[in-house]
């Protein structure tokens, strides 16, 4: 929920996102944009003005550049990293216009008792067949420190797959 400074009116714009059965994140359908604007005009103040427009889902993938033990198979470990680093991604969706964290993933990863050290962490635009059309400049979003990448209010990012956590092991 945001107010809209840009606005006349000073309207409060209501930023709505929805899942599929697999827990993909889609657009709210209709019934429950209603549904809420029903709601919301028996709970809101009789000056507010609420507009409900749905969010835009940001399909990302992460390319990782990690060094592993050296008692530890390359082979094997860029599919656990990816397994383990998309499972702990997962348990807390992200929130409408929230940040996604480079530093939290190399918190994950350090977790790991394969890895020695993560060298980088760079985040790309998910495209094509079942993602969704949102397109982002990503380098310039990121943050100066490179730990953050900024999302803008009205967008949600998402990770759909593991195979879109990709890598270099070193």
């Amino acid at each position: 929920v945001v107010r809209d400074i840009n606005g006349l009116k000073k309207n409060i714009n209501l930023y709505c996102i929805s899942q599929d059965r697999e827990g993909n994140l889609q657009k709210a359908s209709s019934l429950l944009k209603q549904n809420l604007k029903t709601w919301l005009s028996s709970a809101k103040m009789m000056s507010d003005t609420i507009d409900i427009y749905d969010a835009s889902v940001l399909n990302i993938g992460l390319f990782l550049d990690v060094t592993i033990k050296s008692t530890e198979s390359k082979a094997e470990a860029l599919p656990r990293i990816r397994e383990f680093l998309f499972n702990r991604l997962s348990l807390s969706r992200p929130e409408i216009g929230g940040h996604f964290s480079m530093g939290e993933v190399r918190s994950i990863l350090h977790l790991m008792p394969i890895v020695q050290s993560v060298n980088s962490v760079k985040v790309v635009v998910k495209t094509g067949k079942n993602y969704s059309s949102t397109r982002y400049d990503v380098p310039s979003n990121i943050s100066p420190d490179r730990n953050l990448l900024y999302i803008p209010e009205n967008f949600i990012w998402e990770i759909k797959l593991a195979s879109d956590i990709t890598g270099k092991i070193q």
